[in-house]
């Protein structure tokens, strides 16, 4: 086929609205969220509303549209043009390399401690243009744009090189994942039936189904009826919590009885044994956490961005990651070797014609990215030790979470904790001053791990099987749809800096979250020695996700699914999806108990209308936000 040219100039405008609608709808509309989850807002909205004007004008003037390749194309860019904004990349990017110069003071002696260890090329260095930016452009002004040429071109570089290397593991783990494991894609579902609709029809199948509709009409009932609230605040709403939070007992966390309708959706595509084991973690940490309150056992110091309200649980589940991506790693050995042999030795028995990407590609492509970061953060001023510590978890973590979300359907999802933290706590004070603050200023691309590239171009990988295109299409658009959106959103957001003020903008990006990473990497100047407390309850809980996998290969009875230790723990946002999940859990069982295999088919068109319903009521109360209540909406969704 040739190349989807209108397809291609469709999904650019989408990236373009969407990474400029993202930062807008967060700081200056204060509406729902655009981009923070790992099947966004604005793509199920904008994408629906694309199918249903396709297939409207295909039904009305027999006019030939947009094929179902061509669809799978703008919802791919879609996707990963939407993991770049706010808390993707390009945001907290821009927020974090400008934070040293502007929050410097004789009370911090961040110029002392921070600024005089950064390279010049890392952040602007005009005060001028920096308090411009917080504090908004002056009458008669132009935006100096000359500040941010260089460092913005320096991590622009590096982000690439990033997406390049991710993009590289996701095309050399497709088929493992797709054809030898068949893994469920749950968040892939729907995307799926809006691109194909059955034979014979213009529509999506679903809609032919009336309970569809009643899943519909379930979350959009529910969201529209508060909608009114905007206008009469006098109007009774619904509440989003079936009651207040369940406590076991005081110094245990409590369990949120929010129901998120996409999250109950989504989680009934997942297998019964990931889903159980998904909010069964969930408990078995809580009560973790209030005996460990109960009888006093804390570590020093808060990891921030760590999972678990604890310090050991963060650690113990970044140990289980290590082991979930090992074993992940050893079950595709085969595979894996034979893109080592087509790519080394030429071998004319194994067939990458239909990869995203060579298998020569993969790793000489990902081999030279992988040079080119590695140098990058040695430029930077980052040791050997450092930078290899720092890689090696950073694409741990990258893997592991991807490989969670493909097969747990979750729309949100953070790591255990992030890679600055394990290196700064392993290396302790071998680490050095300058390494420290280097990793301080990689929180612009590596942190809180909401929504991230790797997922998006996973799941692109899986709707490529429902799209008549060669997938080295499909790697072209991915890319180029990354390095768009990288462009236009800090291109956006530094206008709206100027123009507004970011300072203004309130919330953790640009308040303390852009102070995060100097006061960490300063606290792990001061420490002493490696913290032997921490790598042993790494250890702790590498070893019990051993033991959960040998167990779950050795036994078919065995009821956990491992895959719930790494990110199944008490902590946001799990916190607050964990009850969705059960709930989805529970139907889904109680389904397939009653009924077998047929009635579960028979519900999925529910389930699909509970997704739809949210989204679109969700999307419809933006567009609310947006004519009447501009700068004080309502963020329904992301918070």
């Amino acid at each position: 086929m040739i190349f989807p040219l209108r397809a291609f100039v469709i999904g650019l405008f989408m990236v373009g609205l969407i990474n400029v609608g993202a930062p807008y709808s967060m700081f200056v509309l204060k509406s729902s969220q655009w981009a923070i989850s790992y099947l966004p807002l604005s793509v199920v909205f904008l994408f629906t509303a694309l199918v249903f004007a396709n297939a409207a004008l295909k039904s009305t003037l027999r006019i030939t549209g947009l094929s179902p390749g061509e669809l799978g194309i703008v919802f791919i860019m879609s996707l990963v043009g939407a993991s770049i904004p706010t808390w993707g990349t390009s945001t907290y990017m821009i927020a974090v390399i400008a934070a040293p110069k502007f929050f410097a003071s004789p009370e911090n002696q961040w110029q002392e401690k921070v600024v005089q260890y950064a390279k010049d090329w890392l952040m602007p260095r005009d005060d001028i243009a920096l308090k411009w930016f917080y504090n908004g452009l002056p009458a008669g002004e132009s935006i100096p744009w000359g500040a941010w040429i260089a460092p913005l071109f320096w991590w622009t570089s590096l982000v690439v090189a990033i997406f390049f290397l991710c993009h590289c593991l996701v095309a050399a783990l497709r088929k493992q994942w797709v054809e030898h494991e068949r893994l469920p894609y749950a968040l892939m579902e729907v995307p799926r039936q809006l691109i194909e609709p059955p034979p014979g029809s213009n529509w999506p199948g679903f809609v032919r189904k009336p309970v569809f509709w009643i899943g519909f009409a379930i979350p959009f009932f529910m969201v529209m009826w508060n909608v009114v609230t905007y206008f009469t605040p006098a109007f009774p709403p619904i509440p989003r919590d079936l009651s207040d939070p369940i406590r076991i007992g005081r110094d245990f966390p409590a369990i949120h009885t929010n129901i998120n309708w996409a999250i109950v959706g989504f989680t009934y595509f997942v297998n019964l044994d990931v889903a159980f084991s998904l909010w069964f973690f969930n408990v078995l940490t809580m009560l973790q956490i209030g005996t460990f309150n109960r009888f006093g056992y804390s570590l020093p110091g808060l990891d921030i961005y760590t999972l678990g309200g604890h310090p050991a649980i963060g650690w113990q589940s970044f140990g289980a990651m290590i082991v979930l991506v090992a074993n992940m790693i050893w079950m595709a050995r085969g595979h894996l070797g034979d893109i080592w042999r087509k790519a080394i030795r030429g071998d004319d028995d194994v067939d990458d014609s239909n990869e995203l990407m060579s298998y020569r590609g993969i790793v000489f492509g990902g081999g030279f990215s992988l040079l080119y970061i590695s140098f990058w953060m040695y430029r930077a001023g980052m040791s050997i030790p450092t930078l290899v510590l720092f890689i090696l978890a950073t694409l741990i973590l990258y893997t592991g979470i991807t490989r969670i979300v493909m097969e747990g359907g979750l729309l949100f999802s953070r790591a255990p904790l992030v890679g600055q933290t394990f290196v700064g706590y392993t290396l302790g004070p071998y680490a050095g001053p300058e390494s420290n603050i280097a990793l301080g200023l990689s929180y612009g691309w590596h942190h809180e791990l909401k929504g991230f590239f790797m997922v998006a171009s996973a799941n692109s990988a899986k709707i490529s099987d429902h799209m008549q295109l060669s997938r080295r299409t499909i790697t072209f658009c991915v890319m180029a749809a990354a390095l768009v959106a990288l462009v236009v959103s800090m291109a956006f957001i530094l206008y709206m800096g100027y123009s507004f003020g970011a300072y203004n903008y309130g919330g953790w990006i640009f308040g303390d979250g852009s102070k995060v990473p100097y006061a960490e990497s300063l606290r792990k100047i001061g420490l002493s020695a490696p913290d032997w407390t921490r790598l042993m309850h790494l250890g702790i809980g590498g070893g019990i996700m051993s033991a959960l996998t040998f167990m779950r290969y050795r036994f078919p009875w065995w009821p956990l699914h491992p895959i719930g230790m790494p990110v199944g723990v008490c902590s946001y946002p799990m916190t607050i999806i964990v009850f969705s999940i059960f709930v989805s859990w529970l139907a889904k069982w109680a389904i397939m108990r009653s009924g077998g295999i047929g009635l579960y088919q028979k519900a999925q068109p529910f389930f699909i209308g509970l997704i739809m319903g949210y989204f679109t009521a969700i999307g419809f109360s933006f567009l609310i936000d947006m004519a009447f209540f501009p700068g004080q909406g309502h963020s329904l969704y992301g918070n």
